[in-house]
């Protein structure tokens, strides 16, 4: 069994229980994007309080291992503005260095890119780009891995009207075709994901509960 596991921990002024999410499995933690940075830069810290249990045995947040397995997909933060859409897609593997992947993901990155719809935009440097085109680039990443597991950070938020839907059915089908667990950060319950949460739990800072 494999699980993408955290434990209690103090987020600025909030309690965070401990908790997992098993492969296939979507689960949502609802809280102000402050929080949810906290929880990243926890996840990569030495001794992590994020890790990935798996039958070949435990990989802290921030380790190799489990950079590997686990794809994240922050809020506007996907793309370099002086790379191209490609090497950004690609960039996880070029970072890695390892010829074999970055063969592998580059052979399948035409694919992705017609599914995408960024075919003719491959090679256009990114500059500052929209929060759709920050959310296809975190996907397209997501599609090249193969992850066990995907932590998402307001990946819809912020995305024009007309362009959340197409987005929903890209993203829902991505999770789908592999199987991948998801933990969700939220900024709000009503996000329109698309995804069926088997868990959704809302957190709020002290001031806001007052």
């Amino acid at each position: 069994m494999t699980r993408l596991c955290w434990k209690a921990m103090t987020l600025l002024d909030v309690q965070i229980p401990e908790g997992h999410v098993l492969s296939g499995e979507k689960r949502r933690l609802v809280m102000p994007r402050r929080y949810q940075l906290d929880w990243l830069k926890k996840m990569g810290m030495p001794g992590s309080c994020v890790w990935l249990e798996t039958p070949e045995g435990d990989f802290p947040g921030g380790s190799e291992q489990f950079a590997e397995r686990v794809a994240c997909m922050l809020h506007q933060c996907n793309t370099l503005a002086n790379l191209s859409l490609r090497e950004n897609i690609l960039l996880p593997f070029l970072y890695a260095g390892r010829s074999a992947e970055i063969a592998r993901a580059t052979e399948a990155l035409p694919e992705v890119a017609v599914r995408l719809d960024i075919v003719e935009k491959l090679d256009e440097q990114a500059g500052e780009r929209s929060t759709y085109m920050h959310a296809l680039i975190g996907l397209g990443r997501a599609m090249l891995m193969r992850p066990d597991f995907i932590i998402v950070q307001d990946a819809h938020s912020g995305i024009q009207p007309h362009r959340q839907d197409m987005f929903r059915s890209l993203f829902c089908n991505v999770v789908e075709q592999f199987g991948a667990g998801v933990l969700y950060l939220s900024s709000s319950a009503k996000d329109g994901s698309g995804l069926d949460f088997c868990q959704s739990l809302e957190f709020a800072s002290a001031e806001e509960n007052l």
